[in-house]
């Protein structure tokens, strides 16, 4: 099961590229906030995915990959506010 798991991630990560995030204008700090940590933080080693390409739970788990990337990489790790932050976004973005 890990392995299918694992194979998935890399299938998904692996076609990410192909999704280009088309931003719109967001009224709220908060929407900002989150918009630019998304974009500042995971456009450093890819192109920005789709919001709406994935599930909440899914996104949790792609999240929870890239956290060990980062550490791997020497990059520092999202907070835990950072990653809800991301996630909430997300969520707001693919509606």
């Amino acid at each position: 099961m890990k392995i299918v798991v694992n194979l998935l991630i890399s299938l998904i990560l692996s076609v990410l590229p192909l999704f280009v995030v088309q931003a719109e204008e967001v009224s709220t700090d908060w929407s900002a906030d989150a918009k630019s940590l998304f974009e500042g933080r995971c456009q450093m080693c890819h192109q920005l995915p789709e919001p709406g390409m994935l599930r909440p739970k899914q996104w949790r788990l792609i999240l929870g990959t890239m956290q060990q990337r980062m550490q791997q990489a020497g990059v520092p790790p999202l907070t835990e506010e950072e990653t809800e932050m991301i996630l909430e976004y997300i969520a707001e973005q693919s509606r």
